[in-house]
């Protein structure tokens, strides 16, 4: 019953994002902007999770997770109900800021909820509980297409609404963490409480995370470039999430081995060099679907090994807080990145996935820092 509980939290919180990636640009442009307000209002979530996902996930260290996840999701739904309203560009930047500082808390409350139960012992597995994200991802891409093809993009902010809706309802059945609200931190020690180890793991997830930037942004342009079909690049995509949710039912476990979590992450990132560095050469459809399948490794590895990591590294009083943080420095770094591939597509086309392998190898170097930096400290029982 836990885990049922937990798998439709993740679930319903993914829902909305599946419409919201790949329709959310179609309803803007729906309502007449032009390409360069699409572009500002598309680069309001990235700059908001950078400067707020901290402290808007940090509130989990002080008010019970699951009531704040369920609030944030409700905000969510009423900023995307009033924008399905708007036809402005300063209304609909407005309301997507809103919607966006609401988001920013709801990916990372989710992890605490279900890691706690997974460090308490009652859940045994984090990876067949998130999985059920990926695959609601997946299923609302292809439930928004069809509601586009039959209905128009004006559904879209109301779907949203609605996801978002469904899934305060299941923030509120999910179960709080075992024992409550994390206990305030010991006198004399530091607010923050992050030592030169945790940095350094989120340094190195968040230099993983990045390498996928170029493929996020320009992948499905370039195949389409070279010849691929519509139906090749939709398939290409579903390939990476299904090995992605196959990583989760595998290997969900990890995320209760501590520090064997920067293990995952440098696997993770050797798997980008390889990846990256192959897809810069065009291989032709057949490779490429094989690199796609390293999605599973370059983003559910480094996902997994990085919740376990983390988990160790952070004080038990500040496990929302580590949440926020890895949020915002992931969102800084992949934003950049996908400002540089912008440029770098333009100039040397599928050059730039080459790019994305410095950036990888960065990764790697900073998850063994963190990995020497923490010799003696098995963290939640991980060995290192």
């Amino acid at each position: 019953m836990l885990a049922l509980r937990l798998s439709l939290m993740h679930a319903l919180n993914f829902l909305g994002v599946g419409f919201y990636l790949p329709f959310f640009p179609v309803w803007l442009a729906s309502t007449g902007l032009g390409d360069v307000d699409i572009g500002y209002v598309l680069a309001i979530p990235i700059l908001v999770r950078v400067f707020v996902a901290s402290s808007v996930t940090g509130l989990g260290d002080r008010l019970r997770p699951n009531i704040l996840l369920a609030l944030l999701n409700a905000l969510a739904a009423l900023a995307y109900f009033a924008l399905a309203q708007q036809a402005d560009f300063l209304p609909i930047a407005v309301l997507t800021a809103l919607s966006a500082i609401a988001l920013s808390g709801v990916v990372p409350l989710a992890d605490v909820l279900t890691t706690a139960q997974v460090k308490a012992g009652a859940l045994k597995d984090y990876g067949r509980v998130r999985l059920w994200g990926s695959v609601t991802f997946v299923l609302s891409n292809l439930a928004g297409g069809y509601l586009i093809a039959q209905h128009g993009a004006w559904l879209i902010p109301f779907v949203l609404a609605g996801s978002s809706a469904l899934a305060a309802l299941a923030a509120l059945q999910a179960p709080s963490p075992p024992g409550g609200i994390s206990p305030a931190a010991p006198r004399g020690v530091s607010a923050a409480g992050f030592g030169m180890s945790f940095w350094l793991a989120v340094g190195a997830a968040a230099c993983v995370n990045a390498t996928h930037a170029a493929v996020y942004a320009f992948s499905s342009l370039h195949w389409r470039s070279i010849g691929f079909s519509g139906e090749a690049v939709g398939w290409l995509w579903a390939v990476a999430v299904l090995a992605e949710i196959a990583v989760f039912l595998v290997g969900g476990s990890i995320a209760a081995s501590g520090l064997i979590g920067l293990r995952w992450i440098a696997i993770a990132a050797v798997a980008a060099v390889l990846r990256f560095a192959a897809m810069s050469v065009d291989p032709g459809l057949a490779i490429t679907a094989v690199l796609q399948l390293l999605h599973g490794i370059t983003f559910g590895c480094m996902h997994l090994g990085t919740l376990a990591a983390l988990s160790a590294l952070s004080p038990e009083a500040r496990r929302a807080a580590a949440q926020g943080r890895l949020v915002a420095v992931s969102a800084l770094v992949m934003g950049l990145a996908t400002v540089l591939s912008g440029y770098l597509y333009r100039l040397f086309g599928p050059g730039v996935f080459l790019a994305m392998v410095p950036v990888a190898l960065l990764g790697l170097v900073l998850a063994a820092l963190a990995f020497l930096n923490s010799r003696g400290n098995t963290g939640l029982g991980g060995r290192i």
